[in-house]
């Protein structure tokens, strides 16, 4: 089942600390493009965080988020060192003592906020890793069922597209009898209107010459057999955004062939409206992994 690069996940999971919450979003790009945002506490698991999104997409441009919102007791874990306070005022009747100035004692706010004093209880990462990959995970599950699900929407686009290709191409197929038997009769009344006796072995030559110039039997060909590939294709899982997009440089070429050999109106209309199609499945396909 095909993919879509395009897609947003949200997903939370709760653990000791609080809750950990991913939100992923994907969009389209040539190959696979990964931004992570991550708080200062996970920066060292970033690695492990991209090999993680490696194994479950091959293409588009992830941008992917990690929040943690700490429980109660979490938000109120500071700790106080109270070796390291002791130690300030002790420095601090130290130099009251030397200093000929005087002077009020030092205030609360001067000591809280000096370097050291009061710091938050650090993130146990080793803890937290196993708890964010896992939620990663699930992210990514999230996000790669949206994206089948809107694949499954372009593959049914392509394939209606594809039908209406098909179409055309028999069309185009079934006027080259009456086109072929139009030339043949337009040869012959240009030699019944000639002064010089007609030659049948020329005659013979400028119809095979003509025949070989309008005939569209083997681009018609190419482009059902280009037409029976695609839906295989449609038909594979994994990445299949650039095979496709191969594909439709193909018919195009064989578009363009037939529209260049046309000396019939409702061919070359018929060669229009394919180069429409494709380029309209084209753009369908841009989005696909």
């Amino acid at each position: 089942m095909i993919r879509s690069m395009t897609g947003f996940s949200h997903c939370e999971i709760t653990y000791p600390q609080g809750v950990l919450i991913w939100e992923i979003k994907a969009v389209n790009h040539r190959f696979l493009d990964i931004q992570i945002r991550l708080p200062d506490a996970l920066r060292a698991v970033e690695m492990a965080f991209r090999e993680t999104i490696r194994q479950h997409i091959s293409r588009g441009r992830i941008e992917a988020w990690l929040k943690l919102q700490w429980s109660s007791d979490k938000k109120s874990s500071l700790q106080c060192d109270e070796t390291r306070l002791k130690a300030l005022l002790a420095a601090v009747d130290r130099i009251e003592a030397l200093s000929p100035f005087s002077h009020g004692a030092p205030s609360l706010d001067c000591l809280v906020t000096y370097p050291g004093i009061v710091t938050e209880v650090e993130v146990d990462t080793i803890e937290l890793e196993p708890v964010a990959i896992k939620g990663l995970e699930q992210g990514l599950s999230l996000l790669n069922e949206s994206r089948q699900r809107e694949g499954q929407a372009l593959q049914q686009a392509i394939l209606e597209r594809l039908h209406k290709v098909e179409t055309l191409a028999q069309e185009v197929n079934a006027r080259q009898p009456e086109l072929l038997q139009r030339q043949h009769n337009k040869l012959l009344e240009r030699l019944q209107h000639t002064p010089v006796q007609g030659d049948a072995h020329r005659l013979e030559q400028e119809l095979v010459f003509w025949a070989q110039k309008i005939d569209n039997s083997e681009e018609v060909d190419r482009l059902l057999t280009h037409v029976t590939e695609i839906r295989r294709i449609l038909q594979q899982t994994g990445s299949v955004g650039k095979t496709l997009d191969f594909m439709m440089q193909e018919l195009n070429r064989e578009a363009n062939t037939m529209g260049s050999k046309s000396l019939d109106s409702q061919v070359s209309k018929a060669t229009v409206d394919l180069k429409v199609l494709i380029e309209q499945m084209r753009e369908q396909i841009q989005n696909i992994e």
